[in-house]
């Protein structure tokens, strides 16, 4: 298959493009700047996803049958701070590429990766999130994102174009930026390590917090089933069916390490009003054949592992 993805130069664009090209698709991406790092094999078009005739002429270039649609602005927390920023990329992006599909000759089927923070203050004995859980967005990216999740359903009923909806829910593993609690975390001590520490201190928010993680890789690996079989006509929730404490994480990824970790709680790094617990249900997704396979402490091992290579080459 001739696959154009966006978002493909970032944490989750660089596995998605591995299991596309180990499958034997054909893969594109859409770049923006030319210092972005492009996975090995993927061929380049240029352009800003905001711009809808660039997006069109990367359609018109590619011809694709299959569209992957991941580019967008990821951060809740930055989201409060540029919710204009965030508004166009997530919303404005998806309408360009939504255009696009349309006036393609022949459209084809797209993927729209939205979040599992659509459905915003879930009461607890409402768990698991189902499709049809009301949304109720607490942040700029939540509703941005529902805002895209609502564009993808009227092209689809207005145009009948072929495109599916997944809200994703957290997603982790290797290749995450610092700005998310677990890389975050691994940072601080691949760096700890690499200066030779024998101890270290990590201040973080609330560690009893739950929610639904997911490896990056088994992720991708839904979305690629998604794009193949999956059906234009109903939502996909993309999650594991079950929640973690973000303390789980912690404890793994400092059950790796190499020196003496203690952790403290910051009240200041506490979210007010914060959702304490949040999963869905995969159901739609397994009954297409997808099963998550990677365990969560291989997930953390591997996190660790990057951030102590990656952090070699880079100065604190």
């Amino acid at each position: 298959m001739r696959i154009l993805a966006t978002g493909i130069t970032g944490f989750v664009g660089h596995h998605l493009a591995r299991v596309l090209l180990e499958a034997g698709h054909d893969v594109s991406g859409l770049v923006l700047g030319r210092d972005e790092p492009v996975p090995d094999g993927v061929a380049v078009q240029w352009g800003d996803i905001t711009d809808p005739a660039a997006v069109a002429a990367a359609l018109e270039a590619v011809r694709p049958e299959g569209v992957l649609h991941l580019a967008g602005a990821s951060s809740v927390g930055a989201s409060f701070a540029n919710p204009l920023g965030t508004w166009r990329i997530n919303l404005d992006g998806t309408l360009a590429v939504l255009e696009a599909v349309r006036a393609a000759e022949v459209p084809p089927r797209t993927v729209v990766i939205t979040s599992g923070e659509v459905y915003g203050r879930v009461p607890l004995d409402a768990l698991p999130v189902e499709e049809d859980t009301p949304m109720q967005p607490l942040s700029p990216y939540a509703a941005s994102k529902a805002a895209a999740d609502l564009a993808a359903l009227q092209y689809r009923i207005g145009y009948g174009l072929p495109v599916i909806r997944v809200r994703a829910f957290n997603h982790v593993g290797p290749g995450q930026d610092a700005r998310f609690v677990l890389p975050s975390v691994a940072r601080q001590l691949a760096v700890a390590e690499r200066d030779g520490l024998e101890q270290v201190t990590l201040r973080l928010g609330n560690l009893e917090t739950r929610r639904d993680f997911t490896d990056v890789r088994d992720m991708v690996r839904a979305y690629a089933l998604i794009l193949e079989r999956g059906d234009p006509d109903v939502p996909y929730l993309a999650c594991t069916g079950a929640s973690v404490p973000i303390r789980a994480l912690v404890d793994g990824v400092v059950a790796a390490a190499r020196l003496e970790v203690e952790v403290e709680s910051d009240p200041g790094l506490v979210r007010p009003g914060e959702q304490p617990d949040l999963y869905g249900s995969p159901r739609r997704l397994l009954e297409l054949g997808w099963t998550p396979a990677i365990p969560l402490q291989r997930t953390l091992s591997d996190t660790l592992d990057w951030w102590r290579t990656h952090v070699m080459n880079e100065e604190d």
